[in-house]
């Protein structure tokens, strides 16, 4: 895997793959039941990585990002290298990127799992907050891999609000992305964050809004505690939703200053025409706080180098089926069809 296809014959891979069904088992075709009980079921790890080493990332004046790497034998030029981008509260350490980056290392590739600012027991590490918008991030991290490492064939997967950040990031390069990243897949992207924001704000979605209103808040605790005078926690701790937390903490903190403007600016939704790298989007239409809509009219169809996977189940990041398919590793398909589509774009030279 030391060479890589790009260009039309990358397009022509993404068009053409067949990935095998989703077929999830009848008591997991409830949304909510998806969701939860795949990301709380134990997993068990026969295969991929058995060790990881840190690895600090320079973000210039923002401070650092702390990521978990695990490389392949040999020069680490040799093999390719997938980053991995975590969502909203979570870290390296989320079941899904571990999934994700054991399949990919089980498949030769070096594998970079990165706590998106703050995350991941991260706070001292720069002065900032993070949000969905930090596409600037994702140059850091290939410069990294580039000058630091000597890999050239760096691919990029993400999850939620890490896989927006990554696709915003290719919309904005354009034709220039292939010089950065060779192949992307994101699962479960909200590339519309106002209309997620809204579906949050649903009274079937309370659970999600309290659990991550919740976690939030505590990262600010934590945060203010590392550099007071950040923000005002005694008007933090009244916050009951995720928008009011954007419209108070995370608009402000980044210039944008409002939650509309930050859901306008920040999403990867306008950008999706631009992007010019084969690129995976695994989408279930269920998903109970990522509405569908935005997936129909969005220019993807049109784009010759995105290739939209949709399910009827899996709700949000969950996908998991009734038992492994074909020779995937475990019964979790959408991190098995990411892996597939990745490995595809690179061959032996």
């Amino acid at each position: 895997m030391s060479q890589s296809i790009s260009g039309s014959a990358g397009q022509q891979i993404a068009r053409a793959m067949r990935f095998l069904p989703f077929v999830p088992p009848r008591w997991l075709r409830n949304a909510h039941v998806q969701t939860v009980y795949a990301s709380r079921r134990p997993r068990r790890w026969n295969f991929g990585w058995e060790k990881w080493e840190p690895v600090e990332i320079s973000l210039g004046k923002d401070g650092k990002l702390r990521a978990e790497a695990s490389w392949q034998p040999g020069p680490a030029k040799d093999s390719p290298l997938l980053f991995l981008m975590h969502g909203l509260e979570g870290s390296a350490q989320s079941h899904y990127l571990l999934g994700i980056s054991k399949k990919a290392y089980a498949a030769g590739v070096h594998t970079l799992r990165v706590n998106i600012r703050n995350c991941g027991g991260t706070e001292n590490l720069t002065p900032t907050l993070y949000c969905a918008g930090l596409s600037q991030d994702v140059l850091s991290i290939v410069e990294h891999c580039r000058k630091n490492l000597g890999i050239e064939a760096i691919y990029a997967a993400g999850v939620s609000l890490g896989a927006n950040i990554i696709l915003k990031f290719l919309g904005e390069q354009g034709l220039q992305g292939p010089e950065y990243i060779r192949g992307a897949a994101v699962v479960s992207t909200p590339i519309d964050l106002e209309l997620g924001v809204q579906k949050m704000e649903r009274t079937q979605n309370w659970f999600y809004q309290k659990y991550f209103v919740d976690k939030l808040i505590e990262r600010m605790r934590r945060k203010t505690a590392l550099f007071p005078g950040l923000a005002d926690m005694k008007r933090i701790e009244k916050i009951r939703s995720i928008r009011e937390f954007d419209d108070v903490v995370t608009a402000p903190h980044f210039g944008f200053g409002t939650a509309e403007n930050y859901y306008r600016l920040a999403s990867a939704r306008p950008l999706l025409r631009n992007i010019c790298v084969p690129t995976l989007l695994i989408q279930a239409e269920d998903d109970p706080f990522i509405p569908f809509e935005p997936y129909l009219d969005s220019g993807i169809g049109e784009n010759p180098f995105l290739r939209l996977l949709a399910t009827k189940y899996g709700g949000h990041t969950g996908f998991l089926a009734s038992r492994p398919s074909g020779t995937d590793q475990d019964a979790y398909w959408a991190e098995s069809r990411v892996v597939q589509f990745l490995t595809a774009l690179t061959f032996e030279g």
